[in-house]
């Protein structure tokens, strides 16, 4: 058996995935295969696969765009690892990620999930010093990305899949929050997840390129509507919405836009 099967979706991107197909060529452990969930129209990746072919595990699915969280859905009956990981189709492994997954996941037996940490690399700041620790339902918004999370395939068995109301291309207004559902889900079921700095998944910072009012408006709705749907209490639902404008001062102007519109999305969909 596979020990890694990593789900990716992927649509109107090229350089981004070449660049994380380009890593898992760099990686220390080999026993991964990697299952692409094609939503771009024919022809699109046809020169990456060309340059990958031969060199990664790869076995691609096509599948009309509806959305992240049903591509996922659909890559979920066909993979075979151990272990099963979300990457983003713009984020990238440091060459050493998968094993040290694999050591944590050998040296903890009863850890069924386990969170890496994300940092852009290009950022002059250096990633925060943080200490490994459990994830709880409260933490879970913390450390939540689907790119930085890695469950046992029994996890995953038990879960199910991702909400296809939640994350982006879904057609509904809540653009984010289908990974921090599942994370909170799996830790509803009475599951252990770790934070583990130790593995490491690089992604750029959301101020190089920040999305557009619009997307960031369906990040805030997403959010408190995740709030809604596992019952968080009050105080964690205005903690929130006022969090977004507490991070400018520590951000700088290049944040204030962004932010700005964040609190504002999800003060309207409180």
């Amino acid at each position: 058996m596979t020990a890694f099967s990593l789900l990716v979706p992927t649509l109107n991107r090229i350089e981004p995935l070449r660049k994380l197909f380009a890593g898992l060529t760099e990686q220390s452990c080999r026993d991964f295969e990697v299952l692409l969930a094609d939503q771009n129209p024919p022809g699109f990746l046809d020169k990456v696969y060309a340059e990958f072919q031969h060199t990664l595990p790869l076995r691609v699915i096509p599948l009309p765009a509806r959305g992240v969280s049903l591509a996922r859905n659909a890559l979920l009956p066909h993979a075979r690892g151990s272990f099963i990981v979300f990457p983003d189709d713009d984020c990238w492994y440091r060459p050493d990620t998968l094993e040290q997954a694999a050591a944590f996941f050998a040296a903890n037996p009863h850890v069924h999930a386990l969170l890496g940490q994300w940092h852009d690399p290009d950022n002059l700041r250096p990633p925060p010093q943080r200490s490994q620790r459990a994830v709880t339902r409260f933490s879970a918004f913390r450390d939540a990305g689907a790119l930085v999370q890695f469950y046992r395939k029994a996890v995953v068995d038990a879960v199910g899949g991702f909400d296809p109301e939640l994350g982006p291309g879904a057609g509904l207004p809540y653009g984010c929050g289908e990974d921090t559902d599942y994370l909170l889900r799996v830790l509803a079921a009475g599951f252990t997840v770790v934070f583990t700095p130790s593995v490491q998944v690089c992604h750029p910072d959301v101020f190089r390129m920040p999305p557009s009012p619009e997307k960031i408006r369906s990040y805030a709705l997403g959010r408190m509507h995740l709030l809604r749907k596992h019952n968080f209490p009050l105080w964690f639902k205005l903690a929130n919405v006022a969090y977004p404008l507490l991070r400018i001062p520590l951000e700088g102007g290049k944040s204030r836009r962004y932010r700005t519109t964040m609190f504002l999305g999800r003060l309207a969909g409180l």
